[in-house]
């Protein structure tokens, strides 16, 4: 039976591939993170690309929690996990939210790009709540 040194972190117990491994899927979870991001910057249709992206990046990112716990990965690997998992669920959230009042948001960005000063930017905006309001049974106004 083979004790670990004191001083010695778990962290070195595991092998080099491990380290490899996991950090290669910690990058595949920072590409779901940008391409979520850049996703809700492109125009309606495409902007599904960031709920797609952001859902992947939530099950990557459950996925190596759940393997950062069992093989007792670095607390840095924890950290990017729940990193990952609160940025791509706030994006999906995001995206998911305007695909499901789309023709409201499609209507806001029409007003948006057409909007040339503060107070016509503000009507589009109210213009968008009274949309995604108006299209909820109940709540119409």
């Amino acid at each position: 039976m083979s004790m670990s040194s004191p001083g010695r972190s778990r962290a070195t117990d595991l092998d080099e591939s491990t380290f490899r491994f996991y950090g290669r899927f910690t990058g595949w979870l920072v590409l779901a993170l940008l391409l979520s991001y850049l996703g809700l910057q492109l125009p309606l249709p495409w902007r599904l690309l960031a709920l797609v992206a952001g859902l992947l990046g939530v099950v990557g990112a459950v996925i190596l929690l759940v393997q950062c716990f069992r093989k007792k990965l670095p607390v840095m690997m924890h950290i990017s996990a729940i990193a990952a998992l609160l940025c791509c669920g706030i994006f999906t959230f995001t995206a998911t939210s305007q695909a499901i009042f789309w023709q409201a948001t499609v209507d806001f960005e029409e007003c948006r790009a057409s909007a040339l000063t503060e107070r016509s930017m503000d009507r589009c905006l109210l213009d968008y709540e009274d949309g995604m309001m108006s299209s909820i049974p109940g709540l119409g106004r």
